[in-house]
């Protein structure tokens, strides 16, 4: 029998901030491989806020949760190790769902995602995970292109855009030729904003004349807002906004700890006659293999610029989801196994 060490889920916490004490780490001996399955050696987890609503307890929330005491699971790219799967050989690499461990059983508890080779034009694990990955670069792609539908000569606002998503949503809306005004908490990352990636402008999402500010910049409103935080961050953006715009919500995760998460004040989109639309990329499949031809394309060409947080072994992971919802990372956070 083979042993691993993997990070268990001690608790589920309903509403809260995550402390790195929700989660244990433990050991346990693997089974030998069914017909059917993998054993992953993972290289590179993704830590992402969709896991929040793992964590809460609740069987209404879109994705399965988590039972306390089973391994924490999420995006990660691993190498095949064992195979009784015959799409896939010791040696590969892939993109899948994976248990928080030093080896994974594919497929782990509510799996959702099936293995998906690492396209040979990636060669750094971790960014099949950021730009070029599905909760990365593509949701940004599909939610600025497909769902916005963002133009030359637009005015584009996005919320957390120093982060994973957001920053790389900023930077494909001025491909697009859209003027962007990214919204972040730090003086550090509003300059990282206009000084590297090319926004236009950057605001403290926390100023308390934001509103002022934005119909500075955007003196007719804004065309269309990338919204990944939602509450009255998002109210104040939206209240700016144009009659008619458009609003892609990406995520909520300003709401992802306490009880009013994906609760949103209709009343600016009533007011400014707005198209409210959340989106994923798994909505635009027939897209998706034109969205990593230009991400890498953009990437090669030095027109994308993608960033990370990157901490290291499998010990870090409890500290990087609680970062994450402290906005520690700027880009996307990773955490990479020797």
């Amino acid at each position: 029998m083979t042993h691993t060490r993997f990070v268990a889920l001690s608790r589920h916490l309903p509403t809260g901030r995550i402390e790195p004490d929700l989660f244990t780490l433990t050991t346990k001996e693997l089974p030998r491989l069914r017909d059917g399955q993998l054993l992953l050696r993972p290289l590179a987890f993704s830590v992402d806020a969709t896991l929040r609503g793992q964590l809460t307890g609740n069987d209404g929330y879109f994705l399965p949760q988590i039972p306390v005491g089973a391994a924490v699971t999420g995006l990660a790219v691993s190498e095949v190790t064992a195979s009784r799967h015959p799409g896939h050989q010791p040696g590969d690499r892939v993109v899948s769902q994976a248990e928080w461990a030093d080896l994974s059983i594919w497929p782990p508890h509510g799996t959702w995602l099936e293995p998906a080779p690492v396209d040979p034009r990636i060669r750094r694990p971790s960014r099949a995970l950021g730009v070029f990955g599905l909760l990365g670069g593509v949701t940004a792609h599909t939610g600025i292109i497909e769902a916005g539908q963002v133009g030359a000569g637009e005015s584009v606002v996005v919320s957390a855009a120093a982060g994973n998503v957001g920053s790389l949503a900023g930077q494909i809306a001025t491909i697009r030729g859209a003027r962007v005004l990214g919204l972040a908490g730090s003086e550090r990352k509003r300059r990282i904003l206009t000084e590297d990636l090319g926004f236009d402008a950057a605001l403290d999402y926390r100023a308390a004349d934001l509103d002022e500010r934005i119909r500075a910049w955007a003196p007719q409103g804004p065309d269309l807002y990338f919204d990944s935080v939602g509450g009255e961050i998002s109210r104040t953006v939206m209240a700016t906004m144009r009659r008619p715009a458009r609003i892609v919500v990406c995520g909520l995760i300003s709401t992802y700890d306490d009880d009013t998460a994906w609760t949103v004040d209709i009343t600016p989109v009533y007011g400014n006659g707005l198209t409210l639309q959340g989106y994923t990329p798994l909505q635009f499949p027939d897209a998706l293999p034109a969205a990593l031809d230009h991400l890498i394309d953009w990437v090669e060409n030095g027109r994308l610029i993608p960033l990370e947080t990157e901490r290291h072994g499998l010990e870090a992971l409890p500290g990087a989801i609680s970062g994450l919802f402290r906005g520690e990372n700027i880009g996307k956070m990773i955490v990479t196994m020797s």
